[in-house]
């Protein structure tokens, strides 16, 4: 249940809203502790240090960081179309993680927050002349967090949406998910090496209610909820897929009606895919940015072959480690990882797309040999496999042209 939390905790942690309420509701505390800490102060010190001069810094603040905080959400929602348009439209949701911009923004909209109270409780002498003190130095604070976040942001502008950053974020998600099915392929539950036999023996099934791609499935939570009804459960739905209303989500055996709720729970379907345990979307990412490289309209190879590189770099992180860990969940069952269909819907689409583009075929049979002569036993057939499918459609795309010949002693 712990891991369950946490997992949920992560992931609100990347919503840019969650982030903002955060940060505002800091610098409403700031402020009551400004209040609180008054008594503190030595008589006079307000005048000394001239604390007072708070009001229009404060009114600089206030007017300055709702423009800027509109001008960022401006570039963001920018950024985002752009890469959205030229790399890949499934980009959104790795820019929209963006703990960086997140983290930028909720300081300018909490500095805004900060400086607007403020002036409000001055105006309502909340704060007397020892109270001003303990604001002025928060105020002080609060510049030189603005200060470090544009110098952080000013950074951050010079790649956000650029074709780098963007591969480098897709590629680092797709990896942390490929290690972790490396490590343990269902997620701690037991294998459901033949989801057909799953709902024999008279296990009962638990459908879908509506339609959509499972992004993650709460193990834990299931796990907990067999255990409470002394129930076996067998997850058939796998992560990425689509499903339709009326579709098995898993089958149970024993009193199906007493866990369907909590199963509807645990896999969790949206409208769209997720890189939380899904290392086949980040795949899926990598090649369609190699594709729309390789179309017509931009016909720019060099992407594709970087996204080749990328792909073999994320798929040779799926090899497993000498010491896979053992699953701990005894009454849940998973589907494990379609190790052989991220090789087909990666360097397969990519040799079909490259059409006549020799240095393309030339760039997935190097990264294919190099993933077979590296990989463990597992790995390494299905890379040869597919350096195998890769070397008959660049044959059957270079047929009769002149590159046909260089492409095949470069292969060999």
């Amino acid at each position: 249940m712990i891991s369950t939390f946490w997992r949920i905790a992560v992931q609100l942690s990347r919503r840019l809203y969650v982030r903002v309420l955060m940060i505002a509701l800091l610098s409403v505390l700031s402020l009551l502790v400004a209040k609180l800490m008054g008594p503190l102060i030595p008589e006079g010190l307000a005048d000394v240090i001239g604390a007072k001069a708070v009001d229009p810094i404060l009114q600089t603040l206030s007017s300055s960081m709702l423009a800027v905080s509109i001008f960022s959400l401006t570039i963001m929602t920018g950024a985002f179309r752009t890469a959205s348009s030229q790399w890949s439209p499934r980009t959104h949701v790795i820019l929209k993680d963006d703990t960086t911009t997140h983290s930028v923004l909720a300081s300018f909209v909490g500095a805004y927050l900060f400086a607007l109270m403020a002036i409000v409780l001055r105006s309502t002498h909340f704060f007397g002349e020892k109270e001003i003190v303990v604001l002025f130095g928060f105020t002080i604070g609060v510049i030189v967090l603005i200060v470090a976040n544009l110098i952080l942001w000013i950074a951050h502008l010079e790649e956000l949406g650029s074709l780098d950053k963007t591969g480098n974020q897709v590629q680092r998600r797709a990896e942390a998910a490929m290690r972790e099915i490396a490590k343990r392929p269902c997620y701690g539950a037991q294998s459901l090496n033949d989801p057909e036999t799953a709902g024999s023996g008279g296990r009962k099934p638990v459908r879908a209610t509506r339609a959509g791609y499972v992004q993650q499935i709460f193990q834990d939570r299931l796990q907990d909820s067999a255990e409470a009804e002394e129930v076996r459960i067998y997850v058939v739905a796998r992560i990425g897929a689509y499903l339709q209303a009326g579709e098995v989500l898993a089958y149970v055996e024993g009193d199906a009606d007493a866990v369907a709720k909590a199963v509807r729970m645990a896999v969790v379907i949206d409208s769209s895919r997720s890189f939380q345990q899904d290392p086949g979307f980040g795949v899926l990412v990598l090649t369609e940015i190699a594709s729309r490289a390789l179309s017509p309209g931009i016909n720019d190879p060099q992407t594709a072959i970087d996204m080749v590189n990328r792909l073999a770099t994320v798929l040779a992180q799926a090899d497993p480690p000498d010491e896979c860990e053992a699953p701990r969940l005894d009454r849940v069952w998973m589907v494990p990882p379609d190790l052989d269909g991220f090789f087909r819907m990666s360097f397969d689409r990519i040799a079909r797309d490259a059409g006549g583009m020799v240095e393309v075929h030339q760039a997935i049979a190097e990264a294919l040999q190099a993933l077979a002569r590296t990989a463990g036993p597992t790995l390494a057939e299905l890379a040869s496999a597919g350096a195998a499918r890769c070397a008959l459609r660049a044959e059957m795309e270079l047929d009769g042209d002149p590159d046909l010949a260089r492409y095949r002693s470069e292969k060999d």
